[in-house]
């Protein structure tokens, strides 16, 4: 028979497995039997001893707990609970004040199973500090019996949340040892520090066996650097390093630079290897190196220095390579570009940017170092000096916007000189009753030009034996000296806005919101004679028109009341992925309104054109335009749906479409217990499909003129322990297989380790590349992640994610 509970009062403190904060409430303590001992104020319980106070419960066989000292010792079946975590053992002292317990024959492990901590001897400190001897860890919690893997050794220091050492230490496979360490440290946490960091391995017919060994530098709070030795048996050996400045919310600078020495290459892989032979220098050279800078400034409150900048030796470099930069990650939420092999030219720019009320003036340059065509024709701005602006006139019964711009083009070869463009714009916005509103404007244009120089010829592709890219040469002189180009214009618009609201009062959705809005607008640019003038951008020729445009946007909007934690976690479509729905879904509005938030759900826009005077485009019969309509559909978080359509009603055709869509299944598991490093976690579709009809001068795999193509990036868990990857890139207008990854996982249904391996197929470079990547969950990983980025999911951690 129980005794009754007995109630020792009420204090600070209490004792928490983990340590992570402290509770309060009165200490209850209860068993079958009790003694007191009133000279050492102690109680003593035997039978089913319990001691609970606030959320955290002791029992074990036998307890004595002295009152005064707020000391406990349990024998027998000891074990500890609370919110965070579990602890047993056969035998352990505990403090009450101070949380810290010695446990003989212990067992730790959080309340979500992700690690486990044993040892003949635990002795924990104040927080999550633990010293163990004869011990054994690992992130493999929930495994009941041997765990995949584990650190085994004789004395163990651990501090969770930053790092842990072990003396003469094991690595366990299944209980197995497989490395003997007499002294290891290992990380306890994603906080960064120092240190080398997981190597890069791959093989392929190309690079041969590839190895990228980072060493990884925290030098404060706001800077940080990285190593690598880069090794690629068959090509070449490198070196790279990356400096990186965070100093404020939007102030940071990184800078990357690489240099490679290409003595084991052989020589007839320098000829080989080129698959487009007719850029302009297709020289590889024996020492070749990169440079890559990032940087945005905010010198006062309104003036802001940036650039960016990117350098390489030679024009393959950058589709030869498959390493750039160290992190993918700058810092203060910008990350580096992920098209580097694609580039056609390598761009530097740089500026200042000024801002003030309603406007801004810019001052900036840009420098390309083309990378197909001979540099010396490459056209650069240098410099550039931008003012924009909106002033409201008559108490905002009218409003003018004013853009200025004034470069200065320069070329070694060719047409160089300078431009400067006025163009500014009177606005008359209007309103009639509730539904119809609409503007006009008129606009006036001046266009001055100082130029010299001989004109640039192109050579388009498919004439004079140029299958790849265009050809430049020197034409005849240009007409110079100063020049001009006056022009007017007009814009009127007109539109209206339909709406209809339906009260649902659902759990999960309140109301929907439907509207259809038409508009039309008018621009009219009249015949201005052109020919004489140089060509540097869009901005000097500007197309006669007398154009309509008609159509409508419709949206659906539902707002979302706000859920209960339980429900967000467990509701695929629920509030709780807002993070995860911004990701795949950067178009989709939404905003709070009281008690919840309101989504876009639905748009859809569907409009033509019709000009006046001429047909629309240069060749064409009709003086209607395609048919275009857009949709785009965010029907839950987990779900991302956008496409768009061209349809020539002349010819009765589909002129240009293309469908994206990103899919995470409900029904799957897609956040991972432990953090999995480079892993992607969770099951994801992503699928796009792009069409462009073939115009009158299409042939095939040689112009543009004709593009069909289908991307598709694909990862599920199909068992407990398994999972399987795809991502095949398909041109239909060649008819060949641009590229193909194939993959699989082998993984712990604990998500405290996972084998993925993966094999890539590329036509340029014409490569096939094996890569491996071993992750113990919560520790790191090793090797090289060969499956693609999980749409869903975001980088969590502090160490850069390099690739």
């Amino acid at each position: 028979m129980l005794a009754p509970s007995v109630l020792l009062g009420q204090q600070q403190g209490g004792m928490s497995s983990l340590g992570k904060g402290r509770h309060t409430g009165p200490t209850q303590v209860a068993g079958d039997t009790f003694i007191y001992d009133y000279k050492t104020d102690t109680f003593i319980v035997k039978g089913n001893a319990i001691v609970t106070q606030a959320k955290t419960t002791l029992t074990a066989d036998q307890v004595d707990l002295k009152r005064r000292q707020r000391k406990a010792h349990a024998v027998g079946n000891v074990r500890i609970v609370d919110p965070l975590g579990e602890i047993t053992g056969s035998e352990g002292d505990l403090n009450l004040d101070d949380e810290t317990v010695d446990l003989v024959n212990g067992r730790v492990t959080d309340s979500n199973k992700t690690y486990r901590l044993e040892g003949e001897k635990i002795s924990k400190g104040i927080g999550e500090r633990y010293s163990v001897l004869n011990g054994l860890f690992t992130t493999c919690g929930c495994d009941p019996g041997t765990p995949a893997w584990s650190i085994t050794a004789a004395q163990m220091d651990i501090h969770m949340g930053d790092e842990a050492s072990a003396r003469s230490a094991r690595f366990n496979v299944l209980g197995y040892p497989v490395l003997y360490l007499p002294y290891a440290v290992f990380p306890a946490n994603t906080d960064r520090r120092s240190g080398f960091l997981i190597p890069r391995l791959g093989e392929s017919g190309k690079r041969g066996f590839q190895m990228v060994q980072p060493y990884y530098f925290d030098i404060n709070k706001s800077s940080d650097a990285t190593v690598a030795l880069d090794f690629e048996s068959a090509k070449r050996v490198g070196a790279l390093a990356e400096y990186r400045l965070v100093n404020g919310i939007d102030d940071y600078f990184a800078l990357d630079s690489s240099f490679y020495d290409e003595h084991l290459r052989s020589q007839s892989s320098r000829v080989q290897d080129v698959v487009d032979t007719q850029i302009n220098d297709t020289h590889i050279p024996m020492n070749r190196y990169d440079f890559i800078a990032m940087t945005r400034q905010h010198l006062t409150d309104n003036l802001t220095a940036y650039g960016d900048a990117l350098s390489v030796s030679d024009s393959l470099f950058l589709r030869e390579m498959n390493v750039w930069t160290l992190s993918r990650d700058v810092g203060a939420g910008k990350t580096y570009p992920n098209g580097f092999a694609t580039m056609r030219n390598a761009p530097s720019d740089f500026g200042l940017l000024n801002s003030f009320e309603n406007g801004y003036a810019r001052l900036d340059g840009t420098w390309n170092q083309d990378l197909i065509q001979n540099q010396r024709f490459t056209l650069q701005t240098l410099p550039e000096l931008s003012v924009s602006g909106r002033k409201e006139l008559l108490g905002g019964l009218l409003y003018t916007d004013y853009d200025t711009r004034g470069v200065n083009f320069w070329r070694s070869t060719g047409v160089s000189g300078m431009r400067l463009d006025l163009n500014p714009r009177l606005t008359l916005p209007w309103r009639l009753g509730d539904y119809l509103y609409g503007f006009g404007t008129l606009g006036l244009r001046e266009t001055v030009y100082d130029t010299s120089g001989q004109q640039v010829n192109i050579i388009p592709v498919g004439t004079q034996g140029r299958r790849w890219n265009n050809g430049l040469a020197l034409g005849p002189l240009t007409r110079g000296g100063l020049q001009t180009r006056e022009m007017a214009y007009v814009n009127a618009g007109v539109a209206s806005e339909i709406e209809r609201v339906y009260d649902l009062d659902s759990k999960y959705w309140e109301k929907l919101r439907h509207t259809i809005e038409p508009f039309v607008t008018y621009s009219y640019v009249p015949q201005v004679d052109q020919n004489q003038l140089p060509l540097f951008d869009q901005t000097d020729r500007m197309e006669p028109r007398s154009l309509i445009t008609y159509g409508f946007t419709s949206r659906l909007y539902g707002k979302v009341p706000l859920l209960p934690a339980s429900d967000q976690a467990t509701e695929g479509g629920g509030p709780a992925q807002d993070e995860a729905a911004s990701t795949i879904a950067p178009l989709r509005t939404r905003a709070g309104v009281g008690s919840g938030s309101v989504r876009e759900l639905m748009q859809l826009r569907l409009l033509q054109a019709y000009d006046i005077n001429r047909s629309v485009a240069p060749g064409a019969s009709s003086r209607f335009s395609d048919l275009q309509a857009d949709a785009y559909l965010f029907l839950s978080s987990a779900l991302s749906l956008g496409s768009y359509i061209g349809y020539d009603p002349l010819q009765t055709r589909i002129s240009y479409t293309g469908v994206s869509l990103s899919f995470q299944p409900w029904w799957t598991n897609n956040r991972p217990k432990l953090y999995m490093g480079k892993a992607e976690a969770g099951s994801f579709l992503q699928v796009s499909y792009n069409y462009v009809a073939p115009g009158p001068t299409t042939r095939a795999g040689v112009n543009a003129n004709y593009s069909q193509f289908v991307t598709a990036k694909a990862y599920y868990d199909l068992l407990d322990r398994m999972g399987v990857y795809f991502a095949p890139s398909y041109d239909f207008a060649t008819g060949r297989m641009l590229s193909t990854e194939y993959g699989v996982r082998i993984k712990s249904v604990c998500d405290c380790w996972a084998f993925d391996i993966g094999i890539t197929k590329t036509i340029n470079p014409s490569e096939t590349q094996f890569q491996f990547q071993v992750v113990l969950g919560g520790l790191g990983s090793f090797g090289e992640n060969p499956f693609g980025r999980n749409p869903f999911q975001t980088h969590v951690g502090v160490l850069p994610n390099y690739r």
